[in-house]
């Protein structure tokens, strides 16, 4: 069984994984039993997991400039776009400790997105081409939404509070994960999605581009990721595995060198960047 080869070797993979490539596991239709075996196993020994995914852009735009926006706009703006379209794309990275090199990564490809059907922005659907994704293998062979949030819900990943999240600018993130275990439309509104998300991921989730705000950063992913001297370890951009990859790497630096005192990186916790509300001060 994989699960019992696991965790027989999980203690030596702590010790010696950072001597080794890393490897993106793609997960397929025909394979996803077998890698949530995985899944499941890895948690006990690698309860930090980074995630990122994958989406064919967003068909509705603000009215007005995004940084003059209220989260509440922001969160009905993100329903309006992941309410209308489908994810592609779940990258998932785990690591043993805030500190420790990533250790598993999994890559899960969805099959619902058909862009002869679905809406979409073309410029972001031709980036993803572009950067190796495989669309028709996704419709071919992916794995269905159903089928993701049924083996989410048994894998131990969700509604278990011994897992700490890490993501970059992760509202639609959560929002396309919560839309797909819920089954249904995004709630109404911004305080009760934030409930979800803590029920669903803890209290213990890490946005980084909320983070950077305590360390002098700027940008996107890889602007950060440079600024710290942090380089791809896995895969291509535009991928979510290794981007999940990417955004590990860059927390743990970020971790080393601006939350190295014990009890600072609790002030991070539980605030995704955009959808701040006081409200967060009493999730918490």
């Amino acid at each position: 069984m994989p699960s019992e080869d696991f965790a027989a070797g999980g203690r030596r993979q702590k010790k010696h994984h950072h001597q080794q490539q890393l490897q993106i596991r793609e997960v397929w239709a025909d394979n996803v039993d077998r890698e949530f075996k995985l899944i499941r196993a890895a948690i006990e020994h690698f309860p930090y997991v980074s995630m990122d995914t994958e989406f064919p852009g967003v068909i509705h735009r603000p009215a007005k400039h995004p940084a003059a926006m209220t989260p509440a706009e922001r969160y009905a703006l993100i329903k309006a776009n992941v309410d209308a379209l489908h994810l592609i794309q779940v990258g998932l990275t785990f690591a043993a400790s805030p500190t420790a090199p990533p250790a598993l990564a999994f890559q899960v490809n969805l099959r619902e997105f058909d862009p002869r059907l679905h809406r979409h922005a073309p410029d972001s659907v031709a980036l993803l081409a572009a950067s190796g994704v495989d669309l028709a293998a996704h419709r071919a062979r992916g794995v269905s939404a159903r089928a993701f949030a049924a083996l989410l819900m048994s894998s131990g990943l969700v509604c278990n509070p011994e897992v700490a999240w890490v993501t970059f600018h992760s509202a639609y993130d959560f929002a396309y994960l919560v839309k797909i275990l819920m089954g249904r439309k995004l709630p109404r509104s911004l305080p009760e999605f934030l409930k979800y998300v803590r029920v669903y991921f803890g209290p213990e989730v890490y946005d980084i581009k909320h983070m950077m705000r305590f360390c002098g950063l700027y940008g996107g992913l890889e602007r950060v990721a440079a600024a710290l001297q942090v380089q791809r370890a896995a895969g291509r951009c535009h991928q979510a595995a290794s981007d999940s990859v990417l955004t590990w790497d860059t927390f743990r630096q970020m971790k080393s060198l601006y939350f190295a005192k014990e009890g600072s990186l609790q002030l991070c916790a539980g605030v995704l960047f955009g959808l701040e509300l006081q409200e967060d001060a009493k999730l918490r």
